[in-house]
């Protein structure tokens, strides 16, 4: 199959070639000219430069494909209008031009975040009316509604993962970085609940859903079946792979809001990317979230194959080899 795989070049989107690439799938790749490719410098790919904000580069970019896997988004912003045009708007002009290309199936990666956080430490399935509590949730919830509008025209289906992680992501970096120097920080009791997914495995649920004739869902969840952890687990995990005793002090939300705060400052002066933004301190504060994969392992029989301990090291070790931490 002939796939066209938006946000390549980033974390999420890197793992998911590498696993495309492995199950025998042709890449076309969405890219900017700036667009840095050394994590697939061992894949071969076709390179399609174009922009989400382009809707014509993505009509050329969708000609000839089978399928496309829409991974790219911003994750974190200093500005809310950077989540709606990106996931939001892009995603619209994307679906579009897959429809006007006679794409036959769409994959979006959106979020949990875009069903909200578990009420009362509760699974909620798919069918259980959304309730985003931030900005990012919202505008992958739209997104998932702009993916549903174009169903008449191709077989569309959307992919929900909670907490990544894994080589590349930037996302938890500063919390390795932290633990390589014997400390790490706890946002209040730190008995919040969160699932996870390791990225490659993320990358695999990908393939599994593009390999099954059609998706009998239009909404799956994908997440390690050993969780839910606390994040005095994933603290307790990242000790064990920092090879040392941690110092772990709690931190009150306004002190996460104002560190947020200042990251997003920081940001908007360096136009780059907030390293910590408002929007993922409100996520880090509900009580839980969970979801169940249970039914993406019936329907294409993918499972999840690394434990947390195992993706946590292999992280780690990634961070060190590339020098980022």
């Amino acid at each position: 199959m002939r796939v066209l795989l938006t946000g390549g070049s980033g974390f999420v989107g890197g793992h998911i070639a590498h696993s495309l690439n492995a199950s025998g799938h042709e890449l076309r790749l969405l890219l900017r000219p700036t667009s840095n490719t050394s994590f697939l410098d061992d894949l071969s790919f076709e390179r399609f430069v174009g922009d989400l904000q382009r809707p014509d580069s993505l009509r050329s970019a969708c000609q000839g494909v089978d399928a496309v896997v829409h991974s790219a988004a911003v994750i974190r912003a200093a500005d809310t209008r950077e989540f709606v045009r990106a996931n939001q708007e892009g995603t619209r002009h994307l679906a579009h031009a897959a429809a006007d290309a006679g794409v036959r199936r769409l994959l979006y990666i959106s979020s949990l975040a875009a069903q909200g956080p578990s009420p009362n430490g509760a699974v909620e399935p798919t069918e259980v009316r959304p309730h985003p509590v931030s900005a990012y949730g919202r505008s992958k919830l739209e997104g998932e509604r702009v993916i549903e509008s174009v169903r008449e025209h191709m077989d569309v289906v959307s992919l929900r993962p909670p907490l990544v992680y894994g080589p590349g992501d930037t996302g938890l970096l500063a919390f390795f970085w932290m633990a390589r120097r014997g400390f790490a920080v706890r946002l209040g009791s730190g008995s919040n609940l969160v699932d996870a997914i390791y990225a490659p495995d993320l990358a695999d649920a990908v393939t599994n859903l593009l390999n099954v004739d059609r998706a009998p869902d239009p909404c799956y969840y994908v997440s390690d079946p050993e969780g839910p952890y606390s994040w005095n687990d994933l603290l307790s995990a990242l000790t064990d792979v920092a090879g040392r005793r941690l110092l772990i002090p709690s931190l009150s939300p306004g002190v996460f809001h104002g560190i947020a705060r200042c990251s997003e400052w920081w940001a908007k002066l360096s136009k780059s990317e907030p390293m910590l933004d408002r929007t993922r301190v409100l996520e880090m504060r509900q009580p839980a979230w969970l979801c169940d994969s249970s039914a993406l392992t019936r329907d294409t029989g993918w499972r999840a194959r690394t434990r947390l301990e195992t993706g946590l090291a292999e992280t780690m070790r990634w961070y060190r080899t590339q020098g980022w931490v």
